[in-house]
């Protein structure tokens, strides 16, 4: 009797986790109804683009003049020529990264990722965050983990690169399809 009574509850946990995954979000990034017409035009005026200040000449991180990665970024996520993320990316001399990024604060916005130098001003990064059920947003059932590869400008003002998101369950399964695109970004200073 109490083994087919936690049969029941197992069936029904699996069947609210199966209904919970059809519908889940990333935090700290995209939303995985990707394509839903939400997003912004590539050529619309971003207010954080018009306000960022353009460093002059970053300092190096070795000291051999080579532009930095270290700083503050305004950073855009490119797919299909849409802005889908936007946000504040800031890199560390220890290889951390922290990225402020426009889903509302409630659900996650700020998150940490790990970079390294591959080449002359060439970065890779790895910055996972968790997927709560859209439905309360307190259930985590996956993973969303984003890949980015950076190169930038002779100058540090700039950097350009590719991204992918990868959405995954607990177990690593697929819970959505990739979204790969464009990173473009500039440099945010005091002046």
């Amino acid at each position: 009797m109490r083994s087919a009574k936690l049969l029941v509850i197992f069936g029904m946990a699996v069947g609210l986790c199966t209904a919970l995954a059809s519908r889940a979000q990333a935090q700290c990034g995209l939303p995985l109804q990707h394509g839903s017409g939400s997003h912004t035009a590539l050529n619309a005026p971003s207010p954080l683009t018009a306000n960022a200040v353009i460093a002059q000449q970053p300092a190096s991180e070795d000291g051999a003049g080579e532009a930095t990665i270290v700083g503050l970024w305004d950073v855009k996520f490119i797919s299909d020529n849409q802005i889908i993320d936007e946000g504040f990316d800031q890199f560390h001399r220890d290889g951390l990264e922290i990225l402020n990024d426009t889903p509302p604060p409630a659900t996650g916005n700020v998150c940490l990722g790990v970079y390294e130098k591959t080449g002359p001003r060439s970065f890779k990064l790895r910055h996972p965050s968790w997927i709560f059920d859209s439905a309360t947003n307190t259930t985590v059932i996956g993973r969303a983990t984003i890949l980015e590869k950076i190169k930038v400008d002779k100058d540090g003002r700039t950097f350009t690169g590719t991204f992918t998101i990868q959405f995954r369950d607990l177990s690593g399964n697929q819970l959505g399809p990739d979204i790969s695109g464009q990173l473009q970004s500039e440099r945010i200073t005091p002046d």
